[in-house]
């Protein structure tokens, strides 16, 4: 019985090298001209959808460099693709907001009128630590001068707090999530 095969450690030819250096510069170049095509909301902050995208375009791209089987117009096929249905859904979000519910999901509030929310708080695993520091992130001392925290689709936390101008508010579409309630604080945690 022979010994199983094993493609060699750290050289086996100078074609492999060559390939690899050629397909990266070509699909690189590939890629940045159909992220450009597809426009900025490609590259714009990360929600749950354009995070999937930009793990499935590396996983694309990393293939069609480095695995022989596929070929560079499979890649680059492959990568429009990708960028085709990204833009497709994009554009369907931008016109449906039932759509852009399902796709991007929704904000999520937090901390309202001062007061944490606890089943948001333990869907999301956020901590009223993580809270407090973004309220202090914004200059506010205390957490009871808050209108509200929401957890943007992106991952990042908004703190809003009354304005002394009229207008519209921000909040407009950040609900207290069905079932959840607000916790009032008692006097002996607002030292």
């Amino acid at each position: 019985m022979s010994p199983i095969p094993h493609p060699p450690f750290f050289f086996e030819s100078w074609y492999n090298v060559g390939r690899t250096v050629t397909l990266s510069v070509i699909g690189f170049t590939a890629l940045i001209a159909l992220l450009r095509v597809s426009g900025k909301r490609t590259l714009s902050k990360l929600n749950v959808f354009d995070f999937v995208f930009v793990v499935a375009v590396g996983s694309v791209f990393a293939a069609t460099i480095i695995d022989k089987d596929v070929t560079l117009v499979e890649g680059i096929a492959a990568l429009a693709t990708l960028i085709g249905l990204q833009v497709i859904l994009a554009e369907l979000a931008a016109r449906s907001s039932f759509a852009e519910r399902i796709i991007n999901g929704g904000p999520t509030m937090l901390l309202s009128h001062g007061n944490f929310i606890p089943r948001a708080l333990k869907r999301e695993r956020i901590t009223e630590e993580e809270i407090r520091a973004a309220i202090r992130g914004k200059g506010v001392t205390r957490v009871e001068d808050v209108d509200a925290v929401v957890l943007e689709n992106d991952g990042t936390l908004t703190v809003a707090w009354t304005s002394k101008e009229p207008g519209e508010t921000a909040l407009v579409d950040a609900k207290v999530p069905a079932g959840d309630h607000v916790v009032e604080r008692s006097n002996a945690t607002n030292r």
